[in-house]
């Protein structure tokens, strides 16, 4: 389990928390809704590899205004102690912000690939950029390697790890074990909270479509739906605030 302030914890095998937490995690900056955020199942070769892997806000340094946005890496637990990490997804520093809020984070590993959210740190339209990391689904070999199949590694000015874009703060994440199907719940402003289909290279549509309005209640636009744009399955309007997703 993690802890936001930045420890990793584990509980053993009757459900009891032991006491210390792991040694020697990576550095979280720990500000606003960032820190440790996110710690995925076992790789399914846990037995064999060992790996265990993180989401986290990394960033130029540890203070709460710290500049951050979210991060993947992996390591081994031996003698409760990580070691051995490896950079699974790390930003360009120049998309890190030092706004406090949507950092997104589920992770989700499935027939190799792993599949994680970042969120768009407060910075609309940077969701719609696909040069950005900004407000997007990433899709990559468990290892960190990109595949070849990925929706945008054929445009040079896309990050090729870019799944589907166009999200807010996503933080469920899971698929749906009779199709395969991979779905996301996401945090709209006030209401237009959403649940997703998630499709390869797809625009879900944040903020140039959205149920939801700004907190003062003035309309942020007037358009829930357009021809590019893929809709939410479910929205909510109050929002529910809608965070882990299992099936």
């Amino acid at each position: 389990m993690t802890e936001l302030d930045g420890p990793l914890r584990m509980l053993d095998a009757k459900g009891a928390l032991l006491p210390e937490p792991i040694e020697n995690t990576p550095p979280v900056v720990r500000h606003g809704q960032g820190g440790m955020l996110d710690v995925a199942p076992p790789h399914p070769g846990y037995a064999k590899n060992g790996w265990i892997y993180l989401a986290f806000s990394d960033g130029d340094g540890q203070s709460r205004q710290a500049s951050a946005i979210t991060a993947v890496a992996r390591g081994r637990i031996v003698a409760h102690r990580w070691q051995d990490t490896e950079w699974i997804y790390r930003a360009d520093p120049r998309f890190r912000s030092d706004r406090g809020q949507h950092f997104g984070s589920r992770i989700r590993l499935r027939d190799g690939y792993i599949y994680f959210e970042v969120g768009e740190r407060g910075g609309w339209m940077e969701a719609q950029d696909i040069t950005r990391s900004n407000g997007k689904i990433f899709r990559l070999f468990d290892d960190g390697r990109v595949p070849p199949d990925n929706p945008f590694v054929a445009n040079e000015n896309a990050i090729p790890g870019i799944w589907s874009y166009g999200h807010r703060n996503p933080q469920g994440m899971d698929f749906d074990p009779r199709t395969g199907d991979l779905y996301v719940t996401e945090h709209g402003p006030r209401g237009g909270d959403e649940l997703n289909r998630i499709l390869p290279g797809r625009n879900y549509g944040w903020p140039t479509i959205t149920f939801g309005m700004n907190d003062d209640g003035t309309p942020i636009t007037d358009h829930t739906a357009q021809a590019d744009m893929e809709p939410p399955v479910l929205h909510w309007t109050p929002s529910i605030a809608p965070c882990g997703l299992d099936f």
